[in-house]
């Protein structure tokens, strides 16, 4: 019927004392008033308090070792009973048992590791390194919560609420054994002034070995419960309390000790998330953008101590860059929406720009979007690394350009350029998350990341230009220079591993191993030197609240500010938005149509990079083709939509005709699309019935032949799609289809997949260009030869075999493109680039583009 206990109990029954009545002195009987004439015998409940002391020191033979353990476990199922969840933590040695005697308080661990440690811990090594971690502990304690503030833990915990400190319990068996001097010297200091930071110690000691050097057991035991195995049980030495027999109490059972652990387990783990509410840091909404960024920049980002507020600060001094590690549910997410959030509120857009790259395969920074924020520049969403290559090359540039204004102005920094020439020139704060990802593979993109970084960090300082790497552990980015991490003096740890606190901390700071909660941290500016630690826990800034603030920034944007260009948003998780091509649209919306064309161009999707929609060109020469391959329906259509409007945007109506072959299945979810989309044009468009192919290849054939004779170069550019080249078998090559054997009939028509090949081959000169899509490389080489690739010198892959894209692209890269990836590879102008096809168009946006195209002029 055990629940758990909200307050907590600064009391803790280890035994219970027999006071015999018939020793009572009478007039103390007489003052009871008769009402112990029955009781020959009381039981006075012994007790540890948390005051002092609460330490308890058992010394015993071998004879009373059974009990002296015993009676640990019954204080420590005390401890963690009569206490708050998660408010006291174990650190258990048992050299002799191997962990046996303590097992049974594993269970918590499988709730919460804290609570009873990792593993109970048994040889010199081990021992001598949690001795470390807990004197590490005090040290923190001491010098950044207690001060000269609070007497002891106590106080402190009052004024922390929820940051309140647990108590530490150093459960030691069989002491001395497997214990060094040196070892014996921290557990002397634990001892000495554990208790005002809440550090306390249990100790079963074997009386029959001497204590190591460095340990003087008389101050042990002055700060202790001290019990001393006499004549078959234990006696107190306390000069009163030694009068009186004393009773320890008992284990619980096994099948009890296990059932309570799980509840405890269960309970610490319902009230482990410690929350410090955003409103604390954040501005109140008449402080909006009240922060100026000229000198430094400083945003509040949580609670350090009782009453103290913890700042990320750039821009003084060595404080420039910032690294932030945290291992999975550790609060590193939350944290960088603090950052940028709260960065959004305190500082106006004018004065903080944000770079934004997420190179995880979530959404996190979809919201900055999604509410359009001022401050953000760049928002990278599951980000290539090719794209966030092409920020750093702009930041790059940026400098340069700032570079150029400072000689101008005479000045150094941004702080003199604004005072001189009273410009307001924003910070600006790059923000990568999940950074190594730049370093997965050891190529040319990672090496020029690695320079174009370090130069980012060495040089950023002066040009007001701030990097903030964060990710789940450094041990991935050996490709960052330890040089560049060495200038980032700010470090950030969350919950992680110790080899990971030596690389975001320093190789002799492993503090951040010893966190144990969501949003627990160290803030450090001293290039993760010891001395720099200052523990803090992250503010929590749930979802809805977020985007609260989120949407009084834009209220208070729309009112008093207007964008400096564009937000660049990369969404990798999403295909391209055709509707987003503002070049497309701007052809669109011309009131009149365009002088002739000289050359097609196809937009295909956004680029993972930087810069205009990826694109191609038909000019009148060879090879002028355009081959999409992939198992990719949806986006081949939504490839064909972007081809049929952005040439008819780019042509007359009578300057060009469309012939669509559909492939598309009855039962498609595509079916009548590109149908859809040809109608809407009002060129020549022509959709080709399954019964009219060889007809219409024919047809172009003989137009083609005709255009070759006449020399006719100039007459209007014709396009033939085909969608889904894998359905029109009447098109595939048969083995004599090409042959030149003299018992072939001179008289018979071509067959319709020869005339292809003619078209392929000499159609483009004449203006006469083929867009295919088909779903593999086998049904190419059905309906072509080998030769016949070489006439698509434009290549669209989709996922598939290295083996099919070495073949296609000499490269066997197609095979690590993701869901909403392609790779255009041009042989003309010698590129392979990666990119995001454009979904199908939307019917409302197809319907306003007819109307657009429809009002055009001549």
């Amino acid at each position: 019927r055990w629940e758990p206990s909200a307050a907590a109990c600064l009391l803790v029954r280890f035994g219970c004392l027999g006071l015999d009545l018939d020793g009572l002195a009478a007039p103390v009987r007489q003052l009871a008033a008769g009402r112990f004439d029955a009781v020959k015998t009381v039981r006075i409940p012994a007790l540890l308090t948390f005051a002092n002391p609460c330490s308890l020191l058992l010394e015993t033979d071998r004879r009373g070792r059974d009990q002296a353990i015993g009676a640990l476990r019954a204080v420590m199922l005390r401890l963690l009973t009569c206490q708050p969840p998660g408010r006291v933590h174990f650190t258990i040695i048992d050299p002799v048992g191997l962990g046996e005697n303590f097992a049974g308080f594993m269970h918590a661990a499988d709730y919460q590791e804290t609570l009873v440690g990792r593993r109970i811990w048994t040889d010199a090594g081990q021992i001598q390194q949690r001795l470390v971690d807990l004197t590490e502990h005090m040290e923190n304690v001491i010098q950044k919560y207690l001060r000269n503030e609070f007497e002891t833990i106590e106080q402190y915990n009052v004024q922390a609420g929820e940051l309140a400190e647990p108590y530490r319990f150093l459960v030691i068996a069989d002491f001395p054994v497997n214990w060094n001097e040196e070892s014996a010297r921290r557990l002397s200091s634990i001892v000495n002034s554990g208790a005002r930071c809440g550090v306390y110690t249990l100790i079963a000691r074997d009386a029959r070995q001497e204590a190591p050097a460095g340990i003087d057991m008389a101050d042990i035991a002055s700060r202790s419960v001290h019990l001393v195995f006499q004549e078959g049980g234990f006696v107190w030495q306390d000069a009163i309390c030694r009068r009186f027999p004393l009773e320890l109490d008992g284990p619980a059972s096994e099948a009890t000790l296990t059932d309570l652990m799980h509840k405890v387990g269960r309970a610490a783990t319902d009230t482990s998330r410690v929350e410090v509410p955003f409103a604390i840091v954040a501005p109140p909404q008449e402080a909006y953008w009240s922060s100026d960024s000229r000198e430094e920049v400083r945003v509040p980002i949580g609670r350090s101590g009782a009453n103290r507020v913890q700042y990320l600060t750039l821009g003084r001094g060595v404080a420039q860059h910032t690294l932030i590690a945290g291992k999975t549910g550790s609060g590193k997410s939350t944290l960088l929406h603090v950052i940028i959030t709260n960065l959004s509120l305190w500082y106006a857009p004018d004065q903080i720009e944000l770079y934004l790259i997420d190179f995880k395969r979530g959404v996190e920074f979809k919201t900055y979007v999604t509410h359009a924020l001022a401050h953000a520049r760049v928002v990278a969403i599951e980000s290539d690394r090719e794209f966030g290559l092409s920020i750093l090359q702009r930041l790059d540039a940026e400098m340069a350009r700032r570079g150029e204004l400072f000689r101008r102005a005479g000045v150094q920094d941004v702080a003199a350029y604004r005072k001189v020439t009273g410009a307001v020139l924003p910070r600006t704060i790059l923000i990568v998350d999940e950074f190594q990802v730049f370093f997965s593979e050891d190529d040319k993109l990672a090496q020029e990341a690695s320079v174009l970084l370090e130069q980012l960090v060495r040089q950023g300082r002066a040009f007001g230009i701030h990097v903030l790497l964060g990710s789940q552990t450094l041990g991935g980015a050996s490709g960052l220079a330890r040089s560049t991490m060495g200038q980032m003096a700010v470090r950030i740890a969350l919950q992680c591993s110790e080899a990971d606190s030596q690389l975001i901390l320093d190789d002799d700071n492993v503090a951040a191993r010893l966190l144990n909660r969501p949003g627990e941290a160290i803030y450090n500016d001293t290039s993760g030197m010891i001395i720099g630690n200052s523990p803090f826990q992250t503010a929590w800034l749930p979802d809805d609240q977020r985007d609260q603030y989120l949407d009084r920034i834009g209220r208070r944007t729309d009112g008093q500010t207007r964008r400096a260009a564009p937000m660049i948003v990369f969404e990798g998780n999403v295909p391209a938005d055709l509707s987003a091509n503002p070049l497309l649209a701007e052809r669109i919306a011309e009131s009149r149509w365009p002088e002739p064309a000289a050359a097609g161009l196809i937009w295909l999707g956004e680029p993972v990079a930087i810069k205009e929609p990826t694109s191609i060109v038909f000019r009148r020469q060879s090879g002028a083709h355009l081959l999409v391959i992939g198992q990719r329906e949806e986006l081949a259509a939504g490839l064909f939509c972007a081809a049929l409007l952005g040439l008819a945007a780019q042509y007359r109506p009578n300057a060009v005709r469309f012939y669509l072959l559909d492939g598309t299945p009855a039962d498609s979810a595509q079916a009548g699309y590109l149908a859809r989309v040809a109608g809407i044009l009002p060129h020549d468009s022509r959709i080709v019935e399954w019964r009219e192919v060889t007809g219409v290849i024919t047809e172009l054939t003989t137009e083609m032949q005709r255009r070759l004779e006449e020399d006719r170069h100039d007459e209007p550019a014709v396009y033939i799609l085909i969608y889904g080249l894998q359905r029109y078998r009447m098109l595939r090559r048969t083995e004599d289809d090409f042959s030149f054997s003299l018992e072939a009939d001179a008289d018979a028509p071509a067959k319709p997949a020869a005339q292809f090949a003619e078209l392929l081959r000499d159609g483009p000169t004449v203006g006469i260009h083929v867009i295919v899509w088909t779903d593999t490389l086998a049904t190419f080489e059905r309906t072509w030869d080998r030769q016949a690739m070489r006439e698509f010198d434009h290549r669209v892959l989709f996922q598939m075999s290295a083996a099919d894209s070495s073949h296609l692209i000499d490269s066997p890269v197609a095979n690590q493109l993701g869901y909403h990836r392609a790779l255009l590879f041009s042989e003309e102008r010698g590129i392979l680039e990666r990119f995001r096809p454009y979904a199908p168009a939307g019917a409302n946006w197809l319907e306003q583009a007819e109307k657009q195209l429809a009002r055009k002029s001549p």
